[in-house]
């Protein structure tokens, strides 16, 4: 066999091999962000799709999910080790492969460089530096089920994710518990611009003891040593100078200087001005977090997306100034991670708000008198997949990749495994909103009303207690009006409906 044959034999069994152990050992994970916790959005790495990127998560289980047996597992790991020894049979004893080492396939030079260059005052040491302590400061966050230290400096979907986690956790009697934390490396990898934000991508390595513990059921338990790779999206309005203010350090706002309060909880704003302190107006702000597997590997969600994507962008955007697809993302995963909530704990009013009244129907058929919650519940992928125009209404389809373990917990404060293991399962949110309107900051998912910006409470009532309008209205902010299942969604779009 030729010297290229063998090399690009041995190439394929080694990513064959490692693609079959990293990708179960993923679903093990439950460190801050979880096995696959944040999805890789369309601004992401790989540069396939609008906006330089591509989300992608790695699914065993399709459009359908499912989890492996014992038995098919060891099968898996016996055939990614039988691959492994034929890449070294192929390697070992002999001149190297290449000479050359291999590119990282997520690094993009020129990008960064692009923003560099547009960017003349932004110093890359400051930036890994806050990279750094955000890191670190949300593993600690994450253990003691309190994001609060980091609210300054994620969006409101990132605060989400992590509050309907530590929800589960809460009602499971779980603590994730990680020590020995060593950070060995902070690259950003990317940049782009996304509307009226720039967003970087940061490549972090690390290291450190994860000790999953559960007191109601020991089975759950889980301990180990990872060693992992993890790429960390962070936003900013463009124009922001760097350096003007430091919201990983400073607990004043950044606008009037008043001190921040210590738990902003779900809407991140100045108690004193207003201003909303994670806009990306003042500093970065954390937006994504993705695991390796799920950065750039193949996705079935991005499958779903429209071919004629970037060009329906490019028509939306002169209507939609405010349109950013991350932030549309985050705003999907916000949303998908509340309804989750609402059917954990039974109570669909926390989702009435801003879901049409159908979806809320629908969604509210499907509680039983069973309490089913969430042993693990990880947004793996969320991606911008459709975008049109359907009437005085704007469509956005916004395609998600769940992991997730359901148990039900028993009255008597015992649960019972409804999945044996964590499985995946595609779905995808659609949002709706009137074409030329503009959503207040802060607002509906933030339990504010999106008209005269009054605190409203979790009920079926949809109109706002202060102004009588109906907050569920497409008049002022994206409201969800179908979350459907992977194969229902393609259907539709197969049937043209």
């Amino acid at each position: 066999m030729s010297l290229r044959n063998q090399t690009t034999l041995s190439s394929i069994a080694f990513s064959a091999g490692t693609w079959l152990i990293s990708g179960w050992l993923n679903l093990l994970e439950a460190r801050a962000g979880g096995a696959g916790g944040g999805g890789h959005s369309s601004g992401g790495g790989g540069g396939h799709s609008y906006g330089g990127g591509s989300s992608s998560h790695h699914s065993s289980g399709g459009s359908s999910g499912g989890s492996l047996s014992p038995m098919a597992f060891m099968v898996l790991l016996v055939a990614a080790v039988v691959i492994i020894v034929i890449y070294y049979r192929f390697t070992a004893g002999g001149e190297p492969v290449s000479s050359q080492p291999e590119a990282d396939p997520t690094l993009d030079p020129e990008s960064l460089t692009e923003f560099q260059n547009a960017n003349p005052d932004f110093e890359l040491p400051a930036f890994e530096e806050k990279v750094g302590r955000a890191f670190e400061t949300i593993q600690v966050a994450w253990s003691n089920q309190d994001i609060s230290t980091a609210r300054a400096y994620i969006t409101d979907g990132i605060y989400q994710r992590y509050t309907t986690q530590f929800l589960m956790m809460s009602l499971l009697q779980q603590q994730n518990l990680l020590s020995g934390i060593r950070v060995s490396g902070i690259t950003p990898v990317s940049a782009r611009q996304d509307g009226p934000y720039d967003v970087i991508d940061v490549r972090i390595d690390a290291s450190m003891k994860d000790s999953f513990v559960c007191r109601l059921d020991s089975d759950l338990n889980e301990e180990s040593q990872a060693t992992f790779t993890e790429y960390w999206s962070f936003l900013r309005k463009k124009g922001t100078r760097s350096g003007s203010f430091d919201l990983f350090t400073s607990t004043q706002c950044p606008s009037c200087g008043s001190h921040l309060p210590e738990n902003m909880g779900e809407i991140c704003r100045c108690a004193h001005c207003l201003v909303m302190v994670n806009s990306g107006e003042f500093d970065w702000v954390l937006a994504e977090i993705t695991q390796a597997a799920d950065y750039s590997a193949y996705s079935a969600i991005s499958e779903l997306k429209s071919p004629d994507l970037a060009e329906q962008l490019e028509t939306i955007l002169g209507e939609c100034p405010d349109l950013s697809v991350q932030l549309i993302e985050d705003k999907a995963s916000n949303a998908a991670m509340q309804i989750y909530g609402a059917l954990a704990t039974r109570n669909p009013a926390a989702m009435r708000r801003f879901v049409t009244d159908e979806v809320f129907a629908q969604l509210s058929a499907t509680l039983t008198s069973h309490q089913i919650i969430y042993n693990r519940l990880y947004l793996n992928e969320v991606t911008l997949i459709d975008v049109k125009r359907t009437g005085f209404k704007h469509r956005l389809a916004v395609g998600l990749s769940v992991t997730m373990q359901r148990v039900d917990l028993h009255a008597e404060g015992t649960i019972s495994l409804v999945d044996p293991g964590p499985v995946c399962r595609g779905r995808v949110l659609i949002l709706e909103r009137n074409a030329g309107a503009v959503s207040t900051p802060g607002g509906l998912y933030q339990h504010q009303c999106p008209n005269c910006g009054g605190a409203v409470g979790d009920t079926i009532d949809v109109n706002c207690q202060y102004c009588g309008t109906a907050m569920n209205s497409t008049m002022r902010e994206r409201i969800v009006t179908g979350f459907l299942k992977e194969n229902d969604y393609a259907r539709s779009v197969r049937s043209g409906s």
